[in-house]
């Protein structure tokens, strides 16, 4: 994977003068002060000092950030979130990520991993979470939970279109299979649509008004796919927040795409005065 990455990076910079930095947006646990990567479960990553191995290759200054916090990064300075003071985004796809921008910094926290809201419980006593807490809402709302809930529900017999369009097989579950099977009268699909807009609002209202932010940015591959998901779900987390929150927040979907955390991480690396 270094490798190539090595020879990404590279090849960018040979059409480029005078490279002032490289940011990487990495999935995991990262610990922005010395660029090493705690824990990275999908990368089967633990305590790899990735910021200082590419920077040793490259001959050039690294940082190193949480994916989704780079990507809100990304939004407001160039996206959704461009001209606010303060900003949520909110990135629902295979799991939920968050970052927030709150005075024009980075929120961070102690540990630098602010904005977990994926793995804030909804739920009490609720579904299994691969993080070993229950009711967490990333499996109500993502393509993991779904697919986690599919897999639960074919073992234990229940009957549901979705075990046909995927062939029995819960790893190929789609998003936009689960809202098409809903609006077809399927049961089992209903109960996960109305689960996930039902907790993504309830998750998401409590984000709001405990930090109260300008703009609330959602993007991620759930919400690009199944508009419908937002549609439901964003009148319900207005109405549940206060008043004054209500009132001085912005909801927007990401503009920059798939491209926001690179865009994210670029602009961190970038040096204050360019």
């Amino acid at each position: 994977m270094l490798d190539t990455l090595y020879d990404a990076v590279s090849e960018v910079c040979a059409s480029v003068r005078d490279v002032a930095g490289v940011g990487i947006a990495c999935a995991g646990q990262i610990r922005p002060d010395d660029g090493v990567v705690v824990q990275a479960p999908n990368l089967g990553w633990r305590d790899v000092p990735l910021a200082a191995r590419v920077g040793a290759r490259l001959q050039v200054p690294v940082v190193l950030e949480n994916d989704v916090r780079a990507a809100a990064w990304g939004e407001f300075a160039f996206g959704a979130g461009r001209g606010a003071h303060s900003l949520l985004a909110v990135f629902v796809g295979t799991g939920v990520g968050s970052g927030a921008v709150l005075g024009g910094r980075l929120w961070r926290g102690a540990g630098n991993v602010a904005g977990e809201v994926g793995h804030t419980q909804v739920v009490v006593d609720g579904l299994l979470c691969r993080c070993g807490q229950r009711g967490c809402l990333e499996q109500y709302v993502s393509g993991n939970g779904f697919q986690r809930r599919l897999d639960a529900a074919i073992t234990s017999g229940v009957t549901t279109r979705l075990a046909d369009v995927t062939g029995g097989d819960a790893t190929r579950l789609t998003a936009p299979m689960v809202w098409t099977a809903a609006a077809a009268g399927d049961d089992f699909a209903r109960e996960i649509v109305r689960d996930a807009e039902r907790y993504l609002a309830l998750g998401i209202a409590n984000y709001v008004t405990v930090v109260n932010p300008e703009r609330l940015v959602f993007g991620g591959g759930v919400v690009e796919s199944v508009p419908a998901l937002l549609d439901a779900a964003v009148p319900a987390l207005l109405a549940r927040t206060t008043v004054l929150a209500r009132a001085s927040i912005a909801v927007e979907r990401a503009k920059l795409g798939e491209w926001s955390g690179v865009v994210g991480a670029a602009a961190l690396a970038r040096p204050a005065s360019t």
